[in-house]
Parts: structure tokens; C-alpha cells; sequence
């Protein structure tokens, strides 16, 4: 007998290569063990009629490192069909944390990753910390990368400055130690301190290591503005003197003047290729990005550590000279104000409730209401509220959001974070991507959008056994209508679920049905190269 048979379903088997077929699927054990006419007894049978059958949804870039932490797991993934997410993101991550870092760590994740009670840092290291992921009930699938920020922290604290030998081959040894426990890879968020005081050098030794495992560099690169080619030639020449694939997080140009620039790193990513490298990128089908707000100010704010920083960000010296830099063009840092402007940066999550009032509020709106300057508002916020602020800004374009996912390299992340009034992306990006992209403009027939979602991350990933409906591999599936999947969730009202995906199945356990989240949480920490 088997555990459970879909019928009548439209499969949409993931490769990309193949049309949607009428076919039952069949699962055993938690993996597809038929795909075909089914007439065997089966102890739970899903009727799909007029449903298409695809294969989960992978998301590139999530922020749930954390959140799994909570009492009870959140349902904003599973319900938009994401099967398996990828942790650890933009260089800051939960681990390593030694006991002088700790703090340091939890501060810099606080408006990223959330926070979470001091008990349930059990761990110190990498290996530790997905062991206790491991423990914890999970809903979907987890794949960790390493993560720069706390590798540096480890190995040279807070400092801005080059690494010595010793130091690098302390990092090294963290890496491979990292990728042989089952990292994916490492990313780096080369905006969020201390990863932008590695040089280019440093990336390319420790991205030595990432190539020798057939593991990914992922990283929010330097500048996504101004100076967002020269950004480009950077990661671009780590990922080809390593070896390690190059993963582009949310490829994008901020702001309008910088809109114009992404026709040269598209035309650039295709010379990287002919040159031997592997290059691809994720991005959310939104115009607006959503990040810390510690972002907006200057790198060297943090290079005495944050507990100075909450410190400094009160000393009228010190505040002179941020607002000085804030005078200073593009081409001397990405100063988002001249980018997209005050009004365009929204605030959408603090811890103090008496500062609740300003989720949803432009920097602009809240200053004007205090009659602050801006820049004093920021600091003052960040300040009180220990750097823990989310932000929502809007910079984008749809021309170049569809040349960027459009292209046969891009995948989708949804990069959504927790807390506050959050982007609509935490839990809309995959509908929304099937809503625009298939049936209101289509970019792709819904085969190739499948594929997008599921082999080829997986792909990237390499992850052999799922993003694939076939018979062996891990049944990770998602049920939904073509014709009705669609965001519900806006900037206004974000906690909104999605429609048209009445099922999602995780290792062969049925985690969504008829639309309403089920207990169950058989999600397991995936390790690469197992």
C-alpha cells in the first residue's frame, strides 16, 4: 500500500523540457515511488482534478535562520508552496558565535533575523548550529550557508582592516571545517560590517575552499548603485580565481540614475560565462527591497563594534560626521538618500512599543512628525532601539526587475524578514511571481516558471534527489491552480496568505491542505554533498 496518491493531476515535472501531462503521482516511505496511471490502494488520496502537480518551490534567499527558533514555526513559506529554503544569507548568520562574539552577533541579526531569548543560543559552532536546527520541528527544509560576517568576527573581531595570514588561515580552516559538516557554501553581504572590511583578496581565499567542495559564493554585492558594474567585476573575479559558483543575491540597480547600468552587468555576466565561470542570481518580483536600517548609514560606523555604535550614535561628533557623509554623492558611497530619497524609505519593524506607532512610515513622515532632521531621526531610532529597525525602500524599475528574472541565469529569492509590518514578499514572492509573470505578462510558459523555482535552484544548490517530480526523489510538492494562484499580501496589509495553492507536501507529509496549515512538521536540515 502506499502512503498517499495524487490523482488526476496536470504534472509539471520541473525539468522545463517536458509538457504538463495528466498523471497520478504516487508516495511512499516520503519519496515519489510512481508517476503514472495508479489503481494501488493508498492509505490518504488527494484528487487533483484541474490542479497542476509541481515540485516544492526553492527559495534562494530567506531570512528564517531564527524564526525556526519560535515556539511555534511560521506558515508564511509553506503556504506559498516554498518546500526548501536556503539560510544564511547576506554574510550575517547565527553561527559561529564564540563567547566574546556573541553579543556582537545578536545585535547584527537583530533587524535581519530577528531576536530570539538568550537560552536558545545553544550553540557555538557551525556543525552546532545545525544540530539544533536538526532538533527543532521544521515545517520545510533547510539549506545552511556559511556565513562571512561571524567567520571574520571569529578570526579579527569588529576591526576594518586586511586580515594577516594567520588570521585568514584561521578563517580558511573555519570554512572547510563549515563546508565539510554540510554547508552549501558561503555567502557575504558586502554593505552589512564586518563583511565590507574583507578585501577582495581575503573573499578569494576563502572562496578557495567553497570551489574545492563544488560549493556557491552567495553575496549582496558592494554596491548595488552608482557603482554597481565595478561591484560586479569583484565577485565576478572571486567566484573565477576560486572556483566557487557565484550565487548574486537580488540582482538589482537602486535607484533611477543607476537603472541604465544593469544592461552592462547582464552583458558582462555572458563574458563570465565564455570565460569558464558559473554565475546565477535570485531576485523578488518587487519593486521595493527590504533590509536593516542600520543600511543607510556609512560602513566605518561599525568598526569599534555595535554596543559602540548604539553608544556613538549619540555623540554629537560622531553624528557630525554621518551627517557629513550624508552630503557626499553616489560616487563616495551608496548614499541611499540621494538614491531614493527619505520619503521612499519605509520603516517596518522596531521591538519598543512606544515606538510601534512608526512601522509603515517613511523616515520622512516620522522626522517631520518629531520635527527632526532625517538623518537625526535614524540615529536617534537606531539608538533607542539598539539597531534593531527593518526597512522597506523603494528604488526599482519593471523594466529592469523582467530583464533581471526574465534571463535564463535568474531564479527567485523571496528575502523575506519577519517582524514588524513586513514586505509583502514574506509571504507573497511565489505567487507573485506566477501571478505577473505567467498570466498576467508572461515572461514564461508555466513549465519554464516551474522550472525556475525547482530544478534549476536545486541545481545551483546541488541538490540531486528534489526539484523534480520523479520516481526516487524526495516528495516535495506543491498543488495549485494556474489559473487562480495569486499574492494576496500588499505593502499595506502584508500578512495576507496567497490563494489558488490548496496543498504542499514536504518528505511525503501533507504540510498545507485544502488552504489551511496542518501540524505537521516533517522539514529536515539538508547537508551538502549527502
Amino acid at each position: 500500500m502506499l502512503d498517499l496518491v495524487i490523482k488526476n493531476g496536470l504534472v509539471i515535472d520541473g525539468t522545463g523540457e517536458r509538457k504538463p501531462f495528466h498523471s497520478d503521482v504516487g508516495i511512499s516511505g516520503g519519496k515519489i515511488a510512481l508517476v503514472g496511471k495508479i489503481d494501488r490502494e493508498a492509505a490518504k488520496i488527494i484528487d487533483a482534478a484541474g490542479l497542476a502537480v509541481a515540485p516544492g518551490f526553492i527559495d534562494m534567499h530567506s531570512h528564517t535562520d531564527l524564526e525556526y527558533f519560535r515556539e511555534k514555526p511560521s506558515d508564511a513559506k509553506i503556504r506559498q508552496g516554498v518546500t526548501t529554503e536556503v539560510l544564511g544569507q547576506d554574510g550575517l548568520g547565527a553561527a559561529p558565535v564564540g563567547s566574546g562574539s556573541l553579543q556582537i552577533v545578536k545585535d547584527l541579526l537583530a533587524g535581519l533575523d530577528g531576536i530570539i531569548p538568550d537560552e536558545q543560543w545553544s550553540w557555538r559552532s557551525f556543525p552546532e548550529y545545525l544540530e539544533a536546527l536538526g532538533k527543532r520541528g521544521l515545517n520545510n527544509n533547510a539549506a545552511v550557508l556559511l556565513c562571512h560576517g561571524p567567520v571574520r568576527i571569529e578570526a579579527l573581531g569588529m576591526e576594518e582592516r586586511a586580515a594577516t595570514p594567520a588570521e585568514l588561515q584561521n578563517m580558511r580552516s573555519i570554512v572547510r571545517e563549515s563546508l565539510e559538516e554540510g554547508a552549501f557554501g558561503l555567502s557575504t553581504g558586502l554593505i552589512y560590517p564586518p563583511c565590507p572590511y574583507g578585501d577582495t583578496d581575503e573573499l578569494i581565499e576563502l572562496n578557495k575552499e567553497v570551489g574545492a567542495k563544488d560549493g556557491i559564493f552567495v553575496v549582496h554585492q558592494r554596491d548595488e548603485g552608482y557603482y554597481l558594474s565595478r561591484s560586479f567585476d569583484e565577485v565576478s573575479r572571486i567566484s573565477l580565481e576560486s572556483g566557487a559558483h557565484l550565487e548574486i543575491s537580488h540582482l538589482q540597480a537602486y535607484g533611477k540614475v543607476n537603472w541604465p547600468i544593469m544592461d552592462e552587468v547582464l552583458e558582462k555576466a555572458e563574458k563570465m560565462a565564455e570565460k569558464g565561470g558559473s554565475i546565477s542570481w535570485d531576485r523578488y518580483p518587487y519593486l521595493a527591497g527590504c533590509t536593516v536600517l542600520t543600511a543607510v548609514l556609512p560602513n566605518w560606523t561599525f568598526n569599534e563594534g555595535t554596543e559602540a555604535l548604539i553608544r556613538n550614535l549619540r555623540e554629537p561628533s560622531f553624528r557630525a560626521k554621518i551627517h557629513a557623509d550624508f552630503k557626499k554623492g553616489l560616487d563616495v558611497w551608496h548614499n541611499r538618500q540621494i538614491s531614493v530619497g527619505w520619503e521612499n524609505i519605509i520603516v517596518t519593524a522596531v521591538q519598543l512599543e512606544r515606538n510601534k506607532w512608526m512601522e509603515g512610515l517613511s523616515c520622512r513622515a516620522i522626522a517631520e512628525r518629531l520635527g527632526k532632521d532625517p538623518v537625526d531621526m535614524v540615529m536617534d531610532l537606531l539608538a533607542e532601539e539598539k539597531l534593531a529597525v527593518t526597512m522597506i525602500s523603494f528604488y526599482g524599475s519593471d523594466t529592469v526587475l523582467e530583464k533581471v528574472l526574465g534571463h535564463s541565469r535568474g531564479t527567485v529569492g523571496s528575502d523575506g524578514i519577519f517582524g514588524g509590518k513586513p514586505h509583502p514578499r514574506l509571504y507573497g514572492a511565489y505567487p507573485c511571481f506566477f501571478r505577473r509573470f505567467v498570466r498576467e505578462k508572461p515572461l514564461f510558459t508555466l513549465e519554464e516558471a516551474v522550472r525556475k523555482v525547482t530544478s534549476f535552484p536545486a541545481s545551483i544548490l546541488g541538490i540531486s534527489d528534489r526539484g523534480t517530480i520523479r520516481e526516487g526523489y524526495w516528495a516535495d510538492l506543491v498543488i495549485f491552480d494556474p489559473e487562480k494562484i495569486a499574492d494576496k499580501s500588499t505593502y499595506e496589509v502584508p500578512q495576507a496568505y496567497p490563494e489558488g495553492i490548496p496543498y504542499v507536501l514536504v518528505n511525503g507529509k501533507v504540510v498545507v491542505e485544502n488552504g489551511k496549515t496542518m501540524p505537521e512538521l516533517p522539514g529536515r536540515v539538508l547537508r551538502h554533498g549527502s
